[in-house]
């Protein structure tokens, strides 16, 4: 990623923290998002998810951390890096 594309991550990230979301909706999130880019065929079934944010849970990335991932992932997608 170039420098603008890390501002807009950034800037993304930081508007999110913003929202106050809980450490696990957040988990939650970024595992719905990388089964998604993974074309996991299960990316929308609920089990599977929870499994993902669990693992997520467990590695114990910070918060900021998870607000990056996410925001990183929304910010390809936008620009049409990842489909």
């Amino acid at each position: 990623m170039n420098d603008e594309k890390i501002s807009y991550v950034n800037i993304a990230a930081y508007y999110l923290a913003q929202k106050g979301y809980t450490y696990d909706k957040l988990c939650w999130m970024l595992a719905e998002r990388q089964l998604l880019v993974q074309r996991d065929q299960r990316y929308n079934q609920e089990d599977r998810i929870k499994e993902k944010a669990a693992e997520i849970f467990f590695s114990g990335p910070d918060y900021d951390v998870l607000c990056y991932l996410i925001s990183e992932i929304d910010i390809l997608m936008k620009l049409g890096k990842i489909k």
